[in-house]
């Protein structure tokens, strides 16, 4: 059987669209929820919750923490630590944080903690 140009298009079609659904099924975010957040916890009670899906442009949020104060960005896509009055930033060198798959900021002098959770 001879095949032509036509039936190679076709199973061009359906890999790409095979391709395509895997992409999706695995690019997704691992979590259960629709809405993302991100939550500001000082000494493990949540002091602030900010649904990203909101957000539009970048926002500038001020905490105080046990030492400091620090600056927290967020944008739709994440957040991360702008700046911090602790002595060894490692907080700030976290970078930013966009899933909730990612490993929290911690800043232990600060006692803060900010994560990204699905709900």
């Amino acid at each position: 059987m001879k095949m032509h140009w036509y039936d190679y298009a076709i199973i061009l079609a359906i890999i790409s669209g095979v391709i395509i659904i895997s992409l999706f099924i695995y690019l997704r975010p691992h979590s259960v929820g629709t809405h993302k957040y991100m939550e500001i916890s000082r000494e493990n009670e949540v002091i602030y919750k900010l649904d990203l899906n909101t957000v539009l442009d970048e926002v500038s949020i001020s905490i105080d923490g046990k030492m400091s104060e620090m600056t927290i960005i967020a944008d739709h896509d994440g957040c991360y630590v702008l700046n911090s009055g602790c002595p060894d930033h490692v907080c700030i060198e976290t970078g930013k944080i966009i899933d909730s798959n990612d490993n929290p900021i911690i800043c232990v002098p600060n006692a803060i903690q900010i994560r990204i959770v699905y709900e």
